[in-house]
């Protein structure tokens, strides 16, 4: 009778501990799969702020009336800044740093070549979207397989 009570409460305890680890599991799952979720879409905000802005960039430069100091970008300055604050909270965001700062030095060649030849503002041009393809891809591949979850730290 004794070893039944025992075995009973024995049994009892292993599965509330089975239940609590379940639950933890599950619950550190879930907490990563946010964070991904959050990640990916600052990361699709930032890209996307930088494509806009070269696409504006290109598309004035070719006009034939609109001058440098024309072409209205504040817009996607303060989109940006609000998706790199975003971004830069992130766990991972810190392994994409090197192509995220590429985007930008990209955007300033772009901006740098507007009075140069058009093979050269065509160039940066082309350089700026790979360099947000870069990071796109980068990002991607962290969604994929984004670090274990014991090594994140937000910035």
């Amino acid at each position: 009778m004794v070893g039944n009570a025992v075995l009973s409460l024995l049994s009892s305890i292993v599965g509330g501990v089975l239940v609590l680890a379940g639950q933890t599991l599950a619950r550190r799952h879930e907490d990563r799969r946010l964070w991904l979720t959050r990640l990916y879409e600052a990361a699709g905000d930032l890209a996307t702020s930088y494509l806009q802005e070269a696409a504006r960039v290109n598309d004035s430069r070719r006009s034939v009336r609109v001058a440098k100091d024309e072409v209205d970008t504040s817009t996607y300055i303060v989109d940006r800044q609000k998706a790199l604050g975003r971004f830069r909270t992130l766990p991972w965001a810190s392994t994409v740093e090197a192509e995220r700062r590429a985007m930008g030095a990209a955007i300033q060649d772009v901006w740098a070549t507007w009075d140069g030849p058009d093979e050269e503002f065509q160039r940066a041009y082309d350089d700026a979207r790979t360099a947000v393809e870069r990071f796109t891809s980068s990002v991607g591949a962290l969604l994929v397989r984004p670090p274990g979850l014991g090594r994140f730290r937000a910035r």
